[in-house]
Protein backbone atom coordinates (compact mmCIF):
# COMPACT_ATOMS: atom_id res chain seq x y z
CA UNK A 1 0.00 0.00 0.00
CA UNK A 2 2.70 2.25 0.46
CA UNK A 3 4.56 1.71 -2.29
CA UNK A 4 1.71 2.49 -4.46
CA UNK A 5 1.21 5.75 -2.26
CA UNK A 6 4.51 6.70 -3.16
CA UNK A 7 4.61 5.94 -6.51
CA UNK A 8 1.61 7.63 -7.23
CA UNK A 9 2.30 11.01 -4.44
CA UNK A 10 6.65 11.35 -5.04
CA UNK A 11 7.81 9.58 -8.45
CA UNK A 12 5.91 11.56 -10.97
CA UNK A 13 7.47 14.72 -9.97
CA UNK A 14 11.04 12.75 -10.27
CA UNK A 15 12.43 14.96 -7.92
CA UNK A 16 16.19 15.34 -7.69
CA UNK A 17 16.70 18.78 -6.64
CA UNK A 18 17.82 17.22 -2.67
CA UNK A 19 18.01 13.67 -1.16
CA UNK A 20 14.58 12.62 -0.96
CA UNK A 21 13.51 9.14 0.84
CA UNK A 22 10.35 7.28 1.52
CA UNK A 23 10.47 5.86 5.02
CA UNK A 24 7.71 3.41 6.15
CA UNK A 25 6.39 3.57 9.90
CA UNK A 26 8.99 1.02 11.17
CA UNK A 27 11.35 3.47 10.09
CA UNK A 28 12.58 1.60 7.02
CA UNK A 29 13.72 3.45 4.14
CA UNK A 30 11.64 2.14 1.14
CA UNK A 31 12.90 4.34 -1.55
CA UNK A 32 16.02 6.92 -1.80
CA UNK A 33 16.05 9.00 -5.08
CA UNK A 34 19.50 9.28 -6.57
CA UNK A 35 20.91 12.37 -5.17
CA UNK A 36 19.75 10.78 -1.61
CA UNK A 37 22.00 7.95 -2.79
CA UNK A 38 25.33 9.78 -3.40
CA UNK A 39 24.35 11.92 -0.19
CA UNK A 40 24.24 9.07 1.98
CA UNK A 41 26.84 6.80 -0.38
CA UNK A 42 24.48 3.79 -0.17
CA UNK A 43 23.89 2.17 -3.00
CA UNK A 44 23.08 -1.42 -1.49
CA UNK A 45 19.60 -3.13 -1.86
CA UNK A 46 16.45 -1.86 -0.05
CA UNK A 47 14.77 -1.61 2.60
CA UNK A 48 17.38 -0.19 5.10
CA UNK A 49 16.62 1.37 8.52
CA UNK A 50 16.62 4.75 8.36
CA UNK A 51 18.72 5.39 11.65
CA UNK A 52 21.23 3.19 10.38
CA UNK A 53 21.36 4.89 7.30
CA UNK A 54 21.72 8.08 8.63
CA UNK A 55 23.65 7.80 11.76
CA UNK A 56 24.98 4.35 12.30
CA UNK A 57 22.98 3.43 15.14
CA UNK A 58 21.39 -0.47 15.71
CA UNK A 59 17.70 1.22 16.70
CA UNK A 60 15.71 4.03 16.65
CA UNK A 61 17.19 7.53 17.59
CA UNK A 62 14.73 7.85 19.88
CA UNK A 63 15.76 5.01 21.94
CA UNK A 64 19.04 6.46 21.93
CA UNK A 65 17.85 10.06 23.58
CA UNK A 66 17.85 11.28 20.27
CA UNK A 67 15.46 13.77 19.03
CA UNK A 68 13.24 12.23 16.36
CA UNK A 69 11.38 14.12 14.01
CA UNK A 70 9.74 11.06 11.77
CA UNK A 71 8.66 10.05 15.46
CA UNK A 72 6.41 12.97 15.17
CA UNK A 73 5.20 13.44 11.70
CA UNK A 74 3.95 9.61 13.16
CA UNK A 75 2.53 10.94 15.99
CA UNK A 76 1.03 14.07 15.10
CA UNK A 77 0.08 13.39 11.77
CA UNK A 78 1.69 16.70 10.40
CA UNK A 79 4.57 18.14 8.43
CA UNK A 80 7.89 19.09 10.33
CA UNK A 81 10.81 21.01 9.80
CA UNK A 82 13.85 20.95 11.82
CA UNK A 83 17.84 21.04 11.96
CA UNK A 84 19.22 17.45 12.44
CA UNK A 85 22.66 16.70 13.30
CA UNK A 86 24.28 13.48 10.73
CA UNK A 87 27.58 12.27 11.47
CA UNK A 88 29.12 10.97 7.76
CA UNK A 89 32.53 9.05 7.80
CA UNK A 90 34.31 12.60 7.36
CA UNK A 91 32.79 14.93 9.50
CA UNK A 92 29.64 15.78 11.31
CA UNK A 93 26.94 17.34 8.79
CA UNK A 94 23.51 19.82 10.13
CA UNK A 95 20.77 18.71 7.64
CA UNK A 96 17.28 20.48 7.27
CA UNK A 97 14.67 18.07 7.30
CA UNK A 98 11.55 18.40 6.08
CA UNK A 99 9.45 15.41 6.83
CA UNK A 100 6.09 14.88 5.57
CA UNK A 101 2.85 12.18 6.03
CA UNK A 102 1.64 9.78 3.34
CA UNK A 103 -1.47 9.05 3.60
CA UNK A 104 -3.87 6.68 2.45
CA UNK A 105 -7.95 7.93 1.32
CA UNK A 106 -8.59 6.67 4.96
CA UNK A 107 -6.27 8.87 6.40
CA UNK A 108 -3.93 6.67 7.93
CA UNK A 109 -0.87 7.63 7.71
CA UNK A 110 1.23 4.84 6.00
CA UNK A 111 5.02 6.49 5.99
CA UNK A 112 6.92 9.44 5.20
CA UNK A 113 8.39 11.59 2.56
CA UNK A 114 12.13 13.02 3.88
CA UNK A 115 13.43 15.70 2.10
CA UNK A 116 17.32 16.41 3.25
CA UNK A 117 18.57 19.56 2.48
CA UNK A 118 22.64 20.05 3.91
CA UNK A 119 22.81 23.31 5.63
CA UNK A 120 26.33 22.08 7.52
CA UNK A 121 27.71 25.58 5.84
CA UNK A 122 25.80 28.03 7.18
CA UNK A 123 25.17 25.89 10.66
CA UNK A 124 29.03 26.17 10.71
CA UNK A 125 29.07 29.62 10.49
CA UNK A 126 26.64 30.24 13.09
CA UNK A 127 28.81 27.90 15.33
CA UNK A 128 32.05 29.83 14.37
CA UNK A 129 29.60 33.19 15.31
CA UNK A 130 29.19 31.89 18.53
CA UNK A 131 32.61 30.63 19.38
CA UNK A 132 34.22 34.20 18.16
CA UNK A 133 31.20 35.88 20.54
CA UNK A 134 31.94 33.32 23.59
CA UNK A 135 35.84 34.50 23.29
CA UNK A 136 34.20 38.00 23.34
CA UNK A 137 32.04 37.69 26.15
CA UNK A 138 35.36 35.82 28.08
CA UNK A 139 36.58 39.20 28.12
CA UNK A 140 33.18 40.52 29.52
CA UNK A 141 33.57 38.14 32.09
CA UNK A 142 36.96 39.62 33.70
CA UNK A 143 35.78 43.15 33.29
CA UNK A 144 35.38 45.19 36.51
CA UNK A 145 31.77 46.06 34.73
CA UNK A 146 28.96 44.44 35.42
CA UNK A 147 27.10 43.35 31.92
CA UNK A 148 24.07 41.04 30.96
CA UNK A 149 23.04 40.35 27.29
CA UNK A 150 19.64 40.53 26.37
CA UNK A 151 18.35 38.55 23.06
CA UNK A 152 15.50 39.98 20.53
CA UNK A 153 13.10 38.58 22.98
CA UNK A 154 13.83 39.71 25.80
CA UNK A 155 15.24 36.44 27.65
CA UNK A 156 18.65 37.00 29.46
CA UNK A 157 21.41 34.98 27.68
CA UNK A 158 24.67 36.20 29.75
CA UNK A 159 25.64 37.48 32.96
CA UNK A 160 29.05 38.00 33.65
CA UNK A 161 30.95 37.35 36.97
CA UNK A 162 30.83 41.24 38.34
CA UNK A 163 27.51 41.81 37.58
CA UNK A 164 26.94 38.65 40.42
CA UNK A 165 29.53 40.23 42.86
CA UNK A 166 27.52 43.57 42.64
CA UNK A 167 24.20 42.62 43.47
CA UNK A 168 24.81 38.93 44.80
CA UNK A 169 22.40 37.53 42.47
CA UNK A 170 23.49 34.01 40.95
CA UNK A 171 23.95 33.63 37.26
CA UNK A 172 22.08 30.55 37.10
CA UNK A 173 18.39 32.40 38.58
CA UNK A 174 18.78 34.77 35.36
CA UNK A 175 19.94 32.79 32.60
CA UNK A 176 16.56 32.24 30.41
CA UNK A 177 14.99 34.69 32.29
CA UNK A 178 13.09 37.82 30.83
CA UNK A 179 14.86 41.25 31.52
CA UNK A 180 11.54 42.00 34.19
CA UNK A 181 13.00 39.11 36.43
CA UNK A 182 16.40 40.62 36.87
CA UNK A 183 14.84 43.78 37.99
CA UNK A 184 12.43 42.32 40.19
CA UNK A 185 15.34 40.49 41.67
CA UNK A 186 17.20 43.97 41.56
CA UNK A 187 14.43 45.82 43.32
CA UNK A 188 14.32 45.08 47.19
CA UNK A 189 18.13 45.84 47.05
CA UNK A 190 17.81 49.47 46.05
CA UNK A 191 17.33 52.80 47.60
CA UNK A 192 13.68 53.80 45.45
CA UNK A 193 13.78 50.04 44.23
CA UNK A 194 10.43 50.06 43.09
CA UNK A 195 10.33 53.46 41.17
CA UNK A 196 13.74 52.14 39.82
CA UNK A 197 12.27 49.27 38.43
CA UNK A 198 9.12 50.88 36.75
CA UNK A 199 11.33 53.40 35.31
CA UNK A 200 14.34 50.48 33.39
CA UNK A 201 10.95 48.42 32.66
CA UNK A 202 9.38 51.58 30.92
CA UNK A 203 12.23 52.16 29.12
CA UNK A 204 12.21 48.36 27.49
CA UNK A 205 8.43 48.56 26.73
CA UNK A 206 9.17 51.82 24.71
CA UNK A 207 12.36 50.83 22.98
CA UNK A 208 14.57 53.68 24.92
CA UNK A 209 18.01 53.01 26.88
CA UNK A 210 18.93 54.21 29.77
CA UNK A 211 22.12 55.85 30.33
CA UNK A 212 23.95 57.29 33.59
CA UNK A 213 20.88 55.91 36.08
CA UNK A 214 22.28 55.61 39.45
CA UNK A 215 21.27 53.40 41.53
CA UNK A 216 22.41 53.06 45.28
CA UNK A 217 22.41 49.22 46.76
CA UNK A 218 21.94 49.22 50.42
CA UNK A 219 23.78 48.05 52.79
CA UNK A 220 22.91 44.57 53.75
CA UNK A 221 24.04 41.04 56.11
CA UNK A 222 27.08 40.10 53.86
CA UNK A 223 26.93 43.14 51.21
CA UNK A 224 28.24 46.90 51.84
CA UNK A 225 26.86 49.88 50.71
CA UNK A 226 27.34 50.50 46.50
CA UNK A 227 26.81 52.95 44.15
CA UNK A 228 26.55 51.79 40.82
CA UNK A 229 26.07 53.35 37.34
CA UNK A 230 23.14 51.43 35.15
CA UNK A 231 23.41 52.21 31.11
CA UNK A 232 21.84 50.17 28.29
CA UNK A 233 22.82 50.10 24.78
CA UNK A 234 21.16 48.05 21.42
CA UNK A 235 23.06 45.48 19.89
CA UNK A 236 23.17 46.32 16.18
CA UNK A 237 24.86 43.43 14.52
CA UNK A 238 26.35 40.07 15.57
CA UNK A 239 24.35 36.86 17.48
CA UNK A 240 22.00 39.40 19.49
CA UNK A 241 21.23 41.78 17.15
CA UNK A 242 17.87 42.84 18.06
CA UNK A 243 18.87 42.47 21.62
CA UNK A 244 20.20 44.99 25.08
CA UNK A 245 23.42 44.92 26.37
CA UNK A 246 23.28 46.35 29.74
CA UNK A 247 26.07 47.77 31.90
CA UNK A 248 26.84 48.15 35.77
CA UNK A 249 29.52 50.25 36.80
CA UNK A 250 30.76 50.40 40.77
CA UNK A 251 30.86 54.16 41.19
CA UNK A 252 30.97 54.10 45.12
CA UNK A 253 34.43 55.51 44.90
CA UNK A 254 33.58 58.19 42.50
CA UNK A 255 30.59 59.52 44.93
CA UNK A 256 33.07 58.87 48.07
CA UNK A 257 34.96 61.33 46.43
CA UNK A 258 32.20 63.57 45.54
CA UNK A 259 30.90 63.72 49.12
CA UNK A 260 34.21 63.96 50.40
CA UNK A 261 34.84 67.07 47.98
CA UNK A 262 31.69 68.81 49.08
CA UNK A 263 32.05 67.67 52.20
CA UNK A 264 35.54 69.38 52.55
CA UNK A 265 33.83 72.82 50.64
CA UNK A 266 31.36 72.67 53.63
CA UNK A 267 33.90 72.58 56.86
CA UNK A 268 36.26 74.86 55.03
CA UNK A 269 33.48 77.41 54.88
CA UNK A 270 32.49 76.53 58.57
CA UNK A 271 36.48 76.75 59.62
CA UNK A 272 37.13 80.16 57.74
CA UNK A 273 33.68 81.44 60.06
CA UNK A 274 34.82 79.81 63.05
CA UNK A 275 38.55 81.04 63.00
CA UNK A 276 37.11 84.71 62.77
CA UNK A 277 34.24 84.17 65.30
CA UNK A 278 36.82 82.30 67.80
CA UNK A 279 39.73 85.25 67.14
CA UNK A 280 36.98 88.08 67.77
CA UNK A 281 35.97 86.12 70.91
CA UNK A 282 39.33 85.61 72.68
CA UNK A 283 40.12 89.03 72.56
CA UNK A 284 36.99 89.94 73.92
CA UNK A 285 37.93 87.19 76.89
CA UNK A 286 41.77 88.83 77.14
CA UNK A 287 40.14 92.06 77.63
CA UNK A 288 38.01 90.82 79.89
CA UNK A 289 40.30 88.92 82.02
CA UNK A 290 42.89 91.40 81.81
CA UNK A 291 41.23 94.15 83.45
CA UNK A 292 40.04 91.54 86.24
CA UNK A 293 43.29 91.01 87.00
CA UNK A 294 44.48 94.46 86.85
CA UNK A 295 41.51 95.03 89.93
CA UNK A 296 43.10 91.83 91.27
CA UNK A 297 46.62 93.18 91.49
CA UNK A 298 45.96 96.73 92.35
CA UNK A 299 43.88 96.05 95.24
CA UNK A 300 41.33 98.00 94.26
CA UNK A 301 38.73 95.35 95.66
CA UNK A 302 39.23 94.24 99.19
CA UNK A 303 35.84 91.95 100.45
CA UNK A 304 36.68 88.30 99.89
CA UNK A 305 33.35 88.33 98.06
CA UNK A 306 33.71 90.59 95.42
CA UNK A 307 37.19 88.50 94.79
CA UNK A 308 35.85 85.52 94.15
CA UNK A 309 33.68 86.99 92.13
CA UNK A 310 36.87 88.58 90.22
CA UNK A 311 38.54 85.16 90.57
CA UNK A 312 35.11 82.94 88.82
CA UNK A 313 35.58 85.85 86.45
CA UNK A 314 39.42 85.17 84.87
CA UNK A 315 38.74 80.81 85.44
CA UNK A 316 35.42 81.54 82.92
CA UNK A 317 37.65 83.67 80.89
CA UNK A 318 40.31 80.31 80.90
CA UNK A 319 37.57 77.72 79.77
CA UNK A 320 36.42 79.97 77.31
CA UNK A 321 40.26 80.09 76.15
CA UNK A 322 40.14 76.19 76.28
CA UNK A 323 37.18 76.27 73.77
CA UNK A 324 38.59 78.44 71.28
CA UNK A 325 41.86 76.14 71.39
CA UNK A 326 39.37 73.51 70.16
CA UNK A 327 37.63 75.80 67.64
CA UNK A 328 40.99 76.79 65.95
CA UNK A 329 42.12 72.88 65.66
CA UNK A 330 38.81 71.74 64.02
CA UNK A 331 39.90 74.74 61.67
CA UNK A 332 43.58 73.94 61.62
CA UNK A 333 44.38 77.57 62.45
CA UNK A 334 46.48 76.28 65.84
CA UNK A 335 49.60 74.87 65.12
CA UNK A 336 50.55 71.70 65.86
CA UNK A 337 54.18 70.44 66.24
CA UNK A 338 54.55 67.42 64.50
CA UNK A 339 56.65 64.46 65.22
CA UNK A 340 57.61 60.85 64.78
CA UNK A 341 54.92 59.11 66.86
CA UNK A 342 54.64 55.22 67.36
CA UNK A 343 50.68 55.07 67.48
CA UNK A 344 50.89 51.46 68.52
CA UNK A 345 53.01 52.72 71.76
CA UNK A 346 49.83 55.45 72.52
CA UNK A 347 47.08 53.66 71.85
CA UNK A 348 48.57 50.69 74.11
CA UNK A 349 49.15 53.27 76.81
CA UNK A 350 45.68 55.00 76.34
CA UNK A 351 43.92 52.01 77.57
CA UNK A 352 43.81 52.57 81.24
CA UNK A 353 42.01 55.74 80.31
CA UNK A 354 39.82 54.40 77.46
CA UNK A 355 38.79 51.81 80.03
CA UNK A 356 38.10 54.30 82.88
CA UNK A 357 35.93 56.40 80.80
CA UNK A 358 33.87 54.08 79.57
CA UNK A 359 32.99 52.51 82.68
CA UNK A 360 32.21 48.60 83.65
CA UNK A 361 28.89 48.05 81.55
CA UNK A 362 30.85 48.18 78.38
CA UNK A 363 32.71 45.40 77.05
CA UNK A 364 36.18 46.18 75.74
CA UNK A 365 38.21 44.80 72.94
CA UNK A 366 41.43 45.96 71.74
CA UNK A 367 43.61 44.83 68.29
CA UNK A 368 47.08 46.23 67.95
CA UNK A 369 50.10 45.11 66.36
CA UNK A 370 53.09 43.61 68.00
CA UNK A 371 55.19 46.31 66.22
CA UNK A 372 55.67 49.69 66.22
CA UNK A 373 53.60 51.85 63.95
CA UNK A 374 55.14 55.34 63.14
CA UNK A 375 53.24 58.23 62.03
CA UNK A 376 53.44 62.16 61.78
CA UNK A 377 51.38 63.57 64.88
CA UNK A 378 51.40 64.75 68.47
CA UNK A 379 51.38 62.05 71.00
CA UNK A 380 48.73 64.69 73.25
CA UNK A 381 46.68 65.80 70.29
CA UNK A 382 46.27 61.71 69.51
CA UNK A 383 45.21 60.92 73.10
CA UNK A 384 42.65 63.91 72.69
CA UNK A 385 41.63 62.07 69.77
CA UNK A 386 41.39 58.39 71.39
CA UNK A 387 39.68 60.29 74.48
CA UNK A 388 36.61 61.89 72.26
CA UNK A 389 35.97 59.43 70.09
CA UNK A 390 35.73 56.64 73.44
CA UNK A 391 33.19 59.52 75.24
CA UNK A 392 31.22 59.65 72.00
CA UNK A 393 31.13 55.23 71.77
CA UNK A 394 30.12 55.52 75.87
CA UNK A 395 27.64 58.35 75.56
CA UNK A 396 26.17 55.89 72.58
CA UNK A 397 25.71 53.09 75.16
CA UNK A 398 24.22 54.13 78.29
CA UNK A 399 22.92 50.71 78.73
CA UNK A 400 26.31 48.45 78.18
CA UNK A 401 27.35 47.46 75.15
CA UNK A 402 30.83 46.37 73.52
CA UNK A 403 33.60 48.94 72.20
CA UNK A 404 36.32 47.71 70.39
CA UNK A 405 39.22 49.50 69.10
CA UNK A 406 41.89 47.94 66.37
CA UNK A 407 44.93 49.27 64.64
CA UNK A 408 46.26 47.67 61.57
CA UNK A 409 48.19 48.66 58.34
CA UNK A 410 48.83 47.42 54.55
CA UNK A 411 52.07 48.98 54.58
CA UNK A 412 51.06 52.46 52.83
CA UNK A 413 48.59 53.48 56.25
CA UNK A 414 47.74 52.73 59.12
CA UNK A 415 44.15 52.46 60.09
CA UNK A 416 42.79 53.52 63.72
CA UNK A 417 39.38 51.80 64.15
CA UNK A 418 37.10 52.66 66.89
CA UNK A 419 33.51 50.78 66.98
CA UNK A 420 30.94 50.36 69.14
CA UNK A 421 27.46 48.95 69.34
CA UNK A 422 25.34 51.55 70.73
CA UNK A 423 22.54 53.49 69.16
CA UNK A 424 23.77 54.45 65.96
CA UNK A 425 23.49 57.62 64.13
CA UNK A 426 20.27 58.43 61.86
CA UNK A 427 21.76 58.73 58.30
CA UNK A 428 20.23 62.19 57.48
CA UNK A 429 22.26 63.67 60.11
CA UNK A 430 25.65 61.35 59.86
CA UNK A 431 26.96 64.37 57.34
CA UNK A 432 26.58 66.91 60.37
CA UNK A 433 28.27 64.92 62.72
CA UNK A 434 31.91 66.75 62.45
CA UNK A 435 30.03 70.23 62.10
CA UNK A 436 31.28 72.25 65.59
CA UNK A 437 28.28 72.62 68.51
CA UNK A 438 26.48 70.32 66.37
CA UNK A 439 25.14 67.16 69.02
CA UNK A 440 22.10 65.36 69.72
CA UNK A 441 22.51 65.12 73.04
CA UNK A 442 20.94 67.70 74.49
CA UNK A 443 22.49 69.71 77.29
CA UNK A 444 24.92 66.45 77.43
CA UNK A 445 27.43 67.74 74.75
CA UNK A 446 29.07 70.75 73.50
CA UNK A 447 29.47 69.61 70.03
CA UNK A 448 32.59 70.02 70.08
CA UNK A 449 33.83 66.11 70.54
CA UNK A 450 33.87 64.86 66.95
CA UNK A 451 34.78 68.44 65.72
CA UNK A 452 38.02 68.23 67.22
CA UNK A 453 38.56 64.73 66.23
CA UNK A 454 38.06 65.92 62.70
CA UNK A 455 40.02 68.67 62.76
CA UNK A 456 43.14 66.71 64.70
CA UNK A 457 43.13 63.78 61.63
CA UNK A 458 43.23 66.35 59.07
CA UNK A 459 46.61 68.17 61.07
CA UNK A 460 48.18 64.64 61.03
CA UNK A 461 47.27 64.74 57.15
CA UNK A 462 44.89 61.50 57.76
CA UNK A 463 41.18 61.00 56.86
CA UNK A 464 38.29 59.91 58.66
CA UNK A 465 34.93 57.84 57.54
CA UNK A 466 32.18 56.78 59.46
CA UNK A 467 29.66 54.10 59.11
CA UNK A 468 26.39 53.53 61.19
CA UNK A 469 23.25 51.45 61.72
CA UNK A 470 20.83 52.63 63.73
CA UNK A 471 20.07 50.23 66.75
CA UNK A 472 23.14 48.38 65.82
CA UNK A 473 26.36 50.91 66.43
CA UNK A 474 28.91 52.72 64.70
CA UNK A 475 32.54 52.71 62.96
CA UNK A 476 35.05 55.58 63.29
CA UNK A 477 38.10 54.81 60.65
CA UNK A 478 40.95 57.01 60.56
CA UNK A 479 44.05 56.09 58.26
CA UNK A 480 47.60 58.04 58.59
CA UNK A 481 50.53 58.00 56.35
CA UNK A 482 52.69 55.14 57.23
CA UNK A 483 56.18 56.26 58.00
CA UNK A 484 59.10 53.87 57.53
CA UNK A 485 61.14 52.87 60.83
Amino acid sequence: MLKIEWQKQVLPFNFEAEPLLVIDPQFQVQYLNQKARKHYRYFDPLPVPCYQLTHGLSRPCFEEEVECPLRRVLEQKQSVTCVHRHKSPEKILYEKILATPLTAPSGEVLGMVEIVVDVSEYVEEEIRAREMAESLLELFDISYTGTLIVDQSGQIVWVNQSFQELFGLRKGDLLGQPLSQMVSALSPLLENGDQIQKRILESYEQGQYLEGLELHVLPQKGRQERWVEYSSQPIYTGLYKGGRLEHFVDITLRKDLEQKFLQAQRYESIAQMTTGIAHDFNNLLMTIRGFAELLVLKGVVKEAQNLRYLNNIVSCCEKGSEVIKKLLTFARKRPIKLEKVDLTRVVKDSIPLIKVTLGTQIKTYFELPSYPLWVWAHPVELEQMLLNLTTNARDAMPEGGEFRLRVQENGRQVWLEVEDTGVGIPPEILPRIFEPFFTTKKDLGSGLGLAVVYGIVKAFGGDIQVQSTPNQGTQFRIAFPLLRP
